[in-house]
């Protein structure tokens, strides 16, 4: 019966975070505008990171380089390339 508990739970919480956790901040105006607010629209992202070289997107800030490559920063800290 724990076990079922805990498996309850941790269903709950991922849930939580997949319906939570990519929530679009702001208006699109803001979102266009402000590349540190999170979006989930790929176009706006694209242009976001031709105009300000960075752009939150699903809750991951990405960047391009002075050499044009694109790259985020994983939970440790490295810099993965895209």
């Amino acid at each position: 019966m724990n076990v079922l508990v805990i498996v309850f739970i941790i269903a709950t919480i991922w849930l939580i975070r997949k319906l939570a956790w990519n929530v679009e901040e702001g208006t699109n105006e803001q979102r266009e505008q402000n590349p540190e607010l999170n979006t989930k629209n790929f176009d706006m992202h694209e242009r976001r990171l031709e105009h300000f070289s960075k752009s939150k997107y699903k809750n991951r800030m990405f960047y391009i380089g002075a050499d044009g490559t694109c790259y985020y920063y994983s939970a440790t800290g490295r810099k993965i390339f895209c």
